[in-house]
């Protein structure tokens, strides 16, 4: 059972709770008066004011012997006895502070807490009650305590105390009897009014209702802190995932990076000859490197977003400039499948952000859209404003995305089976473009991208906020201050 589901539980056991005392207490004004009604209020008041269970059943003897007392009706001891439903025994739980109820606990040979029924014990009248689920009465006190006390030392201490009748009323819930009041009083059965007993019903009533509240609080408190654990160890091993992918990222890395390297000079710089199968054998070691690097390096990007340790350092900056130097970095593999990449030129503001992290979202961007434009395609990187953002797409005429997977993009690992991302020849891990949105959401930024279906070219675009001149006076004040060497600790500039 989920913690929603004990809240939604606990409330409509309130709800009902209360409905269930409204439509009581008329019919019990009709019977008794304002001021037995005020009695009963304080009981019913434990069940919205005490969750615990052990300071329920101790308060609720007190309070109701303490509300009878005040009636003057001549009750002496109220003991308040639970089913164990595992054991199947009625168990003592708390006894009404009272003279005479301390000093039955201190001349009992059995200790109080450890008085427990069999429910086996059907002369027990405490027991016949529990079972028949009908309220007995007595005029000898051992009859609540067979077999535990002996008879003839419960009847000298009855004598003393001055109690001739003991009223035993089973605790309901629903139309299972779960415990019992037994209310010792020093007057006759015969004497004991209808009044009285709708009072005393009315009281077990809200027992029952306090008692209930107070386990299922104590079960939810278990259990939230059962959750509030488990969630501590998530979060541990989720540290440690986040450290051993840094760490293998980083020890990989470092390999992968000297293997591409003496590839590419075997390659190009070799001072032998290379057959034409070596030179193949090469090309794909180096591509096939390359790829392990890339993913290497996602991985850490990855790791580091949902960690939280990937810091914006934002500033104005021309975003067409960029755009030209990320077209001058791929404009050797665009040409080896012949395809036109341009930037649109336009009349746009700068933009505040991260050069750093737009590069790297826009180099994502185009090198995506190369991998799925068939040669001698076309990409186009364009720009549009309306005075509060700058709004970049790259558009290509390449394999097309379907309606229903365009809902699948820019999530961690969105492969896509018959389309965009399946559709590549040199792989991919369906990062690049998680780790995408991710960078331009931590820049206050909007990324998306629209397609007419399969065969018809895609658009990725994005947003990033203008640089007005508040953000630019912020960004610098951040600068100054860490070039002073004040910036320990501070975090970049809100965008």
């Amino acid at each position: 059972m989920s913690i929603l589901d004990i809240l939604i539980f606990v409330l409509t056991v309130l709800v009902l709770g209360g409905l269930f005392y409204y439509s009581y207490s008329r019919k019990v004004a009709a019977t008794i008066n304002t001021s037995h009604l005020e009695a009963l209020w304080e009981v019913e008041k434990l069940i919205l004011s005490t969750l615990n269970f052990e300071e329920v059943a101790e308060k609720v003897t007190n309070v109701i012997l303490t509300e009878l007392g005040y009636m003057k009706l001549g009750y002496q001891i109220v003991v308040l006895a639970l089913l164990d439903e595992k054991r199947q025994k009625l168990k003592r739980v708390a006894i009404s502070h009272t003279e005479s109820a301390q000093r039955f606990i201190d001349s009992t040979p059995v200790p109080f807490q450890q008085i427990e029924i069999s429910t086996d014990e059907a002369s027990n009248i405490a027991i016949a009650a529990l079972i028949e689920n009908k309220t007995k009465f007595t005029n000898k006190v051992a009859d609540v305590l067979y077999p535990v006390i002996d008879e003839r030392f419960v009847e000298g201490l009855q004598n003393e105390l001055g109690i001739k009748t003991s009223m035993v009323v089973p605790i309901v819930l629903g139309r299972e009897a779960i415990g019992v009041l037994i209310f010792s009083a020093t007057k006759d059965a015969a004497k004991i009014s209808e009044r009285e007993k709708l009072i005393i019903r009315s009281f077990t009533q809200a027992v029952g209702i306090s008692i209930q509240n107070a386990r299922l609080f104590t079960s939810l408190a278990s259990t939230t802190d059962q959750l509030r654990k488990a969630n501590i160890k998530l979060q541990e091993l989720d540290k440690l995932k986040d450290d051993f992918v840094s760490v293998a990222s980083h020890e990989l890395r470092t390999p992968m990076t000297a293997i591409r390297s003496y590839t590419w000079m075997a390659l190009n710089r070799s001072d032998v000859p290379l057959s034409d199968k070596l030179k193949r054998y090469l090309s794909r070691t180096l591509i096939s490197t390359e790829r392990l690097i890339n993913l290497v390096n996602d991985m850490l990007n990855v790791s580091r977003i949902e960690a939280g340790r990937i810091e914006i350092r934002p500033k104005g900056f021309d975003m067409i400039a960029l755009a030209n130097d990320v077209l001058a970095e791929v404009s050797a593999k665009a040409a080896e499948k012949a395809l036109k990449v341009q930037v649109v030129p336009s009349q746009i503001p700068q933009v505040f952000a991260d050069p750093d992290k737009v590069h790297q979202v826009l180099l994502n961007l185009v090198g995506n859209a190369m991998k799925f434009t068939p040669n001698e395609g076309s990409i186009t990187i364009s720009f549009f404003t309306d005075g509060k953002v700058v709004e970049t797409g790259v558009k290509d005429t390449g394999t097309g995305i379907s309606p229903e997977d365009q809902a699948r993009l820019f999530k961690k690992f969105g492969r896509l089976d018959n389309s965009y991302v399946a559709a590549a020849t040199t792989g991919g891990t369906g990062l690049g473009l998680f780790i995408s949105k991710s960078l331009i959401d931590l820049m206050h930024g909007k990324i998306w991208a629209t397609s007419e279906g399969m065969g018809k070219g895609a658009t990725f675009a994005f947003s990033l906020p203008i640089a007005t001149p508040e953000l630019l006076a912020e960004a610098e004040k951040y600068v100054q201050k860490a070039s002073g060497g004040e910036a320990k600790g501070l975090e970049p500039v809100a965008i």
